[in-house]
């Protein structure tokens, strides 16, 4: 009797163990959000107009993909969503970087005009 109660003891223990090393899931979600705002930011150009915050998020993406080939979710699951935002952050300043020099051009056209319309 006390065996067959340590074995069933034993036998739940385990299974809540395994429960427990289960409970998060694959972040294949964020890991897929991640792939696509570091591929949005390339687009917008932030290899050259946000080249640090860019890396960074190739950077969390790579230890993302490590977590996750560990099995590491949890982990994997924060980096993704670390590089996301980073991307985006990348993203962000490319864009604005881009609009700086939009509105440069047209002030300085602006000075142009300007300078003609005073001869």
């Amino acid at each position: 009797m006390v065996k067959t109660k340590s074995k069933w003891c034993v036998l739940v223990v385990t299974a809540i163990s395994l429960g427990a090393c289960s409970g998060t899931p694959k972040p294949k979600t964020e890991i897929a959000l991640s792939n696509a705002a570091v591929q949005n930011a390339e687009v917008a150009g932030a290899t050259d107009l946000a080249p640090i915050e860019l890396r960074t998020a190739k950077e969390k993406q790579a230890l993302a993909n490590s977590a996750m080939s560990s099995k590491n979710y949890l982990t994997a699951k924060q980096l993704s969503e670390q590089a996301a935002v980073d991307a985006e952050l990348a993203k962000a300043k490319s864009e604005a970087e881009k609009s700086r020099a939009a509105v440069k051009e047209v002030e300085d056209s602006i000075n142009v005009i300007r300078a003609e319309l005073d001869q």
